[in-house]
Formats: C-alpha cells, sequence, structure tokens
C-alpha cells in the first residue's frame, strides 16, 4: 500500500482513509509483535530452568549410582532434599504441593541407593493416589524425626483416594495392586529393601477417601555384622 503511494506519502498519510489509519495500526502490531517476542524469551528462559533442573536430576541420580548395597555414614535431611529436587518436575506438572517438616537428625548409617529408591516409590505412589481428587487441593507431606537415640522415622502422608481396609494386609504382597496399569511391585520392593536395612515400613489409612500415610523407619546404629564404608572410599 506504501508502495502505491510512495511519490505522495504526505498526502497519503493526511489526506487518505487507509493512510490516516496505518500508523495505528503499524503501532498496534508493534506492540503485539512485542508482546509475543516476549513471552518466547520468558518461554525460552523456562525451558533453560527446565534444563538447568533436569542435568540436576540427572547428576544427583548418578551420585547414588553404583552404591547399592554400600553403607555410608551420611545425612538423611540431605537425601530427603535429593528426592524432593528430583520429585519436584512430576509433582509441579501434577499440581500437587509438597510440604516438609523435616527435623535434625543424627548422622546414620545409610544405604543411599535403597532409601532413594524407597522414598521415590513412596513420593510417586502418593502421587497417582491424588490423580483422582478434584474436590481440595492435593497435597504431600514429608517428615522427618527421631523417634529415639536409636530409630528415625520418615513419613509420606497424602490427601488422595485413601485405602480401602480390606486392602491395607496385602498391600505390600507381591504382585497386589489396585490399579489397572499397576504391577504391584513397587511396594513390594520396598518392604523388602526396608527389611535388609533392619527397617520397618507401615501404612496407614482410614479409608476411601482419607488419603494415606506411609512411615518408614530405619534404625540409626548399625546392626551386628555390618560394615561402614567411608564416603568416596
Amino acid at each position: 500500500m506504501m508502495k502505491e503511494h510512495s511519490d505522495n506519502l504526505g498526502d497519503f498519510f493526511s489526506s487518505n482513509p487507509k493512510g490516516r489509519a496505518l500508523p495505528d495500526y503499524l503501532g498496534k502490531l508493534a506492540e503485539s509483535l512485542a508482546v509475543e517476542q516476549q513471552s518466547m524469551i520468558n518461554e525460552l528462559a523456562q525451558l533453560t530452568r527446565s534444563i538447568d533442573h533436569i542435568k540436576e536430576i540427572v547428576a544427583t541420580q548418578q551420585s547414588y549410582a553404583g552404591n547399592s548395597s554400600v553403607l555410608e555414614a551420611g545425612s538423611l535431611r540431605e537425601l530427603i532434599e535429593d528426592v524432593v529436587r528430583i520429585c519436584h518436575v512430576s509433582l509441579a506438572r501434577h499440581q500437587v504441593t509438597l510440604v516438609k517438616e523435616l527435623n535434625d537428625v543424627p548422622t546414620m548409617a545409610l544405604d543411599k541407593h535403597k532409601v532413594l529408591q524407597i522414598l521415590i516409590n513412596l513420593i510417586n505412589n502418593a502421587k497417582q493416589a491424588l490423580d483422582p481428587v478434584t474436590d481440595r487441593p492435593s497435597r504431600i507431606t514429608l517428615r522427618l524425626k527421631a523417634i529415639d537415640d536409636k530409630r528415625v522415622r520418615i513419613e509420606v502422608e497424602d490427601n488422595g483416594e485413601g485405602i480401602a481396609m480390606d486392602n491395607l494386609p496385602r498391600l505390600f504382597e507381591h504382585g497386589f495392586t489396585t490399579r489397572v496399569d499397576g504391577h504391584g511391585f513397587g511396594l513390594h520392593s520396598c518392604i523388602l529393601a526396608t527389611h535388609e536395612m533392619g527397617g520397618e515400613l507401615t501404612v496407614q489409612s482410614a479409608g476411601p477417601g482419607q488419603g494415606a500415610l506411609f512411615a518408614l523407619e530405619l534404625p540409626i546404629a548399625l546392626d551386628q555384622g555390618q560394615s561402614l564404608q567411608a564416603a568416596g572410599g
């Protein structure tokens, strides 16, 4: 349009109705393009943060790789923070709020790989139990506390769909599942790993719609016959 009136742009912008409307149109177009550009910049920044977070998750998981069945002196609280970092993106995607109530506990002998896998499994189970919930905000509460000078307790509590009383005694059985796409191996492997560490894994639920609480109790001191490997050794 402007090419057609290149010889008399002044008259075109002042006298022609289309010419008078053009500056306003171009101004709005520029604003729209600026908003779109800023949106793309924001999306790119979010993508960069997501990539950095994925790298952090991979690095965290790699730090535990190959350490299965090795006992090391370590901080259970720091290990739980690693679990939270690993699960953060998945929980955010499902709009689940994670509440942490982590007390300081003594440095203890840890099979870090086993504890990591148990807690990730329990949090994933809690997240799945929240999928059907639509009448309240989805929440998982993660607690850490010392029971006494010999044992610590980690709790993973959700306000999800709950567990039927008839299913509670069977929940840790091999192959038992209440989900259509479940295989019944996750919780069974969790309780096996817990027993290998001299611990206990229990579950409580007041029934359907009442949420559930899984509690992992672990000994602080080594059992007789266990040996401790120095970190990095």
